[in-house]
């Protein structure tokens, strides 16, 4: 399909004359470029994008979809949906047009590219959170997204907008939206979403939890960075960074719809998992130790538990009731994460720290010293 030329007018279905100004991008999708919408008399009253679709179904879908949420002000505003046609018979070339809203700002890959944009915890935490009120909405009528990239996410005013509706679908059987290799970008993809082969409302969160990353970094995130140790690392509260790594967490960690997601970023940061009030015992309790112990080896401390009647763990589990949390678990890690989402969701589990679980286990250690003392004296 040839390119629209530099001066070019083009008129939508009610006589709307567009005047093509300049390249902008262009990739497998299609063209975009700068123009501007004229008056009758021929003067240009507003810039807008016009996008030259290249796949009939990236057409439909961004006009359905940009129809279905027009007039929320969190989405790229899609102006006008018509088809140029020139030429007569076997030589006739339709052109699939959408005229969208220009926004100077561009997108968050832009900014991060251009001016080096970086936000605070609370400017991101206010965003994502817009961000998921309109995903809300998809996800309510199982409309999914599958492409929230930093350049299909545009700034206005410093306001996060979604943009781009080419792959949106409706995942009619409520499971999700078997992929296509050809239609998603790989680098902003869950790793399971290899083996699973099917596209939901998580996935879409999943992108979410990389864009808030990236937002917060200033640098973008994809799939092969995030990691436990990248995201301890990020500058934010440990509530956030919770949030952050079960949205990209494994699928079955992951927030699995919009509202859930919503939910948690608010919730997480009233749950509290510094130490407190120890249980009487730790008889059959399931216990979990998190970060180094200063005065007893791991090894050690899960054997003073057993002498105490408690049912020691390697891992959280659903069955979990007490955490044991040594200096270096003060600041949270991947256990802790989970503990923190656990609560966050009703598991009652008590956080206790090295003494506390010291004094709960004392007459086990002078049992257990009280043996050695035996075997040394034959």
């Amino acid at each position: 399909m040839p390119r629209l030329r530099e001066g070019e007018t083009l008129h939508s279905d009610d006589g709307t004359p567009y005047l093509v100004s300049r390249l902008l991008a262009e990739g497998g999708y299609g063209e975009t470029y700068l123009g501007h919408r004229l008056s009758p008399r021929g003067r240009r009253t507003r810039k807008v994008a016009i996008k030259v679709c290249r796949d009939l179904d990236d057409w439909h879908g961004e006009a359905y979809f940009g129809r279905l949420l027009r007039g929320d002000p969190r989405v790229v505003e899609l102006l006008d949906v018509f088809v140029t046609a020139t030429g007569r018979g076997e030589r006739q070339r339709r052109r699939h047009i959408l005229v969208f809203e220009y926004l100077d700002e561009g997108t968050v890959w832009d900014a991060i590219e251009g001016d080096g944009l970086r936000w605070s915890e609370g400017k991101v935490r206010a965003e994502i959170r817009a961000l998921l009120k309109v995903l809300g909405r998809m996800h309510g009528v199982w409309v999914i997204h599958r492409d929230i990239k930093p350049d299909n996410v545009f700034l206005r005013e410093g306001r996060l907008l979604l943009g781009d509706f080419g792959i949106t679908k409706l995942a009619v059987d409520r499971r999700g939206q078997g992929t296509d290799a050809s239609r998603f970008q790989p680098d902003f993809a869950p790793r399971d979403l290899v083996t699973s082969e099917m596209w939901g409302p998580a996935e879409d969160i999943f992108q979410v939890g990389l864009l808030a990353a990236t937002l917060l970094s200033g640098e973008v995130w994809w799939t092969e960075v995030v990691s436990a140790r990248a995201i301890a690392g990020l500058d934010a509260s440990e509530a956030f960074k919770s949030w952050i790594w079960h949205a990209t967490g494994a699928r079955s960690k992951r927030y699995w719809h919009a509202d859930d997601a919503l939910d948690a970023l608010s919730s997480l940061r009233r749950v509290d998992v510094t130490p407190g009030r120890a249980p009487r015992t730790l008889r059959d309790q399931p216990v979990v130790f998190s970060g180094r112990l200063e005065r007893m080896t791991r090894a050690d401390a899960m054997s003073l538990a057993r002498l105490a009647g408690a049912r020691p763990q390697t891992h959280l589990t659903d069955a979990t009731t007490v955490v044991v949390v040594g200096r270096a678990g003060r600041s949270e890690g991947l256990k802790m994460f989970g503990v923190r989402e656990r609560m966050r969701t009703g598991q009652p589990i008590r956080v206790i720290d090295e003494e506390q679980f010291e004094r709960l286990t004392a007459p086990g250690r002078q049992v257990r010293s009280q043996a050695v003392q035996r075997s040394t004296a034959r």
